[in-house]
């Protein structure tokens, strides 16, 4: 019988057993959807002499990354999958991504002599490492937050900008749908047209290259600079920033294509990634390149590629937004119910007061402790609230506000923590890390929060967590667009939109993708009526408030002025 590689669970067994036996780990970082993962399953991993040396020499452990987005954080090699080789206590010693079997032989022997032969050089290398590890200190009080950083990252966006096939960077290409928002925001804000050329020629790029036309949805990345060699894995995140990105490029141009690409992307969620029964995103389809190469008759014949049907509470939350955004714009009212449906899933599902949000539902809660779970649903969440007027929603954003700000904000330095620290953690999970766009992100959503509360204290959370990075935005050359806008939302402030009777505009307001936007409905009956007795918005902007306005367009021209 062939030699199969026995993989082990990231765990205390795994580890207990790598430094019982004074072995090196193995670690493959992997992903259900990934076709070079597959390809080193069925190749490299499946040879009799490699899976022999691994079984006898290391102590191999297999991660799903989108289970473990904490673990992939840490020891991405730079793709997936990752090859990663560690001491018995967690540490990298060397990685690679995806190794051929002739080279990972070489790898094998390799690691396993100069483990042997210079443990005690590693054990020193290691020793640094780790001292570095989860050291923060408070840096940049005294720096002030002013417009040039919005105009050093747009000026970033424009240097990386591909004027002959749209997006940035080179190849490969991935999708950057907070680089769109940022441009869409800037347009509307300053009608520079070239803010406005640059997210349309990307999003006509894209869909030229990386967008199903017989299924619909969005495939991850194309391979090459001019999109036309896509990876054909479909991640649900991928496509809730694309379904944003197209239905706000409709709401601003009015292009009839935008809107007919946001519609075929709801519908592609809608058949293949969502539980319409029970509420909830799915993860991912796979990456089956035949199956993409063939025409519409021919894949009518075929199954699909496997669908992974974990709902992750992260990108559920992102997915929510979206619909309720692409609902909005496209007069979808399925589209938001859904949406709303799958809060209710996550709240019921994969929330407790005492442990937050977890990461993922397989017909039980997994993994909680992660901020990227608990942000981000708060983000819906503040969404949800403001297309309904839900007072449960608002108590909900503020529990779940409480539990971040206890278990992830260093209060002492500025900042959040990626993870809350766990008796039971192994490796470099031991040392907190902050993470630069998902901090960016917090600062946005803490923003959005105090316009809400009128809270100081997320106020003071999202300016101390801006200045917290101010010294390394550049480093993320036009990947920092989140925190762009971030600053603009914080030097900008509010739009305080109060509707009085017409609960229609609404959908105007959510329509506008900015995140200064604060939404109050009022019956003209309702206690809380601040004395509005037409029935309208009133819209403030600082000091400065317009209203009552009736016409929806007019509300739109305000919106977007």
């Amino acid at each position: 019988m062939k030699t199969k590689v026995n993989w082990m669970e990231w765990g205390n067994e795994a580890f207990e057993k790598a430094q019982k036996q004074d072995k090196p780990i193995l670690l493959d970082l992997t992903a259900v959807w990934c076709h070079w993962c597959h390809v080193m399953d069925s190749t490299t991993y499946s040879e009799e002499e490699i899976a022999k040396i691994i079984n006898c020499d290391f102590v191999p452990i297999k991660v799903y990354i989108d289970k473990r987005p904490d673990i992939k954080e840490r020891y991405n090699m730079g793709g997936f999958p990752s090859t990663v080789f560690l001491n018995p206590k967690g540490y990298i010693i060397a990685g690679e991504t995806y190794v051929l079997p002739e080279k990972f032989m070489l790898m094998l022997e390799s690691v396993r002599d100069s483990y042997k032969k210079r443990k005690n050089e590693i054990e020193n290398n290691v020793k640094e490492v780790a001292k570095k590890l989860g050291h923060f200190s408070k840096k940049n009080t005294n720096s002030e937050i002013n417009e040039n950083i919005v105009k050093e990252i747009l000026i970033s966006v424009g240097d990386n900008f591909d004027s002959f096939y749209g997006g940035f960077g080179t190849q490969p290409k991935f999708p950057s749908p907070e680089v769109i928002d940022l441009l869409f925001l800037q347009y509307k804000k300053t009608k520079t047209k070239k803010y406005l050329d640059m997210a349309t020629k990307t999003l006509d790029g894209m869909y030229e290259g990386i967008f199903d036309k017989i299924d619909f949805g969005f495939f991850r990345y194309s391979v090459t600079q001019d999109w036309k060699l896509p990876h054909y894995e479909k991640m649900l995140d991928t496509n809730a920033g694309l379904l944003r990105n197209y239905a706000v490029a409709f709401n601003i141009t009015k292009n009839e294509k935008f809107k007919k690409i946001a519609i075929e992307t709801v519908w592609y969620i809608v058949k293949f990634l969502s539980d319409q029964h029970n509420g909830g995103f799915y993860g991912s389809q796979d990456a089956d390149e035949e199956f993409y190469h063939k025409n519409a008759e021919e894949r009518k014949r075929l199954p699909q590629p496997y669908v992974d049907k974990t709902i992750y509470a992260d990108w559920n939350s992102m997915m929510i937004s979206s619909f309720l955004k692409a609902g909005a714009i496209l007069n979808d009212e399925n589209a938001i119910k859904f949406a709303l449906r799958t809060v209710d899933f996550i709240l019921q599902n994969c929330y407790d007061k005492e442990n937050g949000v977890f990461h993922y539902f397989d017909r039980k809660s997994n993994i909680n402790g992660l901020l990227c779970d608990n942000v981000h649903f708060l983000n819906c969440l503040i969404d949800a609230y403001f297309a309904t007027q839900n007072q449960e929603y608002l108590e909900k954003i503020s529990e779940i506000v409480g539990f971040i700000l206890n278990n992830f904000y260093d209060k002492k330095n500025y900042g959040f923590f990626d993870r809350i620290l766990k008796k039971d953690d192994l490796g470099t999970l031991k040392h907190q890390d902050k993470q630069f766009l998902e901090n960016s992100f917090c600062a946005v959503v803490f923003l959005r929060l105090y316009f809400i509360t009128k809270n100081e204290k997320y106020k003071n959370a999202a300016e101390n967590t801006i200045l917290y990075f101010s010294d390394i935005y550049l480093n993320f050359s036009y990947f920092a667009s989140i925190c762009a806008v971030a600053v603009d939302t914080l030097l900008n402030g509010e739009i305080k939109v109060d509707i009085l009777g017409k609960r229609e505009m609404i959908n105007a307001c959510i329509a506008a993708n900015n995140p200064s936007i604060v939404v109050n409905f009022y019956e003209k009956n309702d206690k809380k009526n601040p004395g509005y007795s037409v029935a309208g918005a009133y819209v403030c902007k600082g000091t400065m408030c317009k209203g009552p306005i009736t016409d929806i367009e007019k509300l739109n021209e305000e919106l977007a002025s």
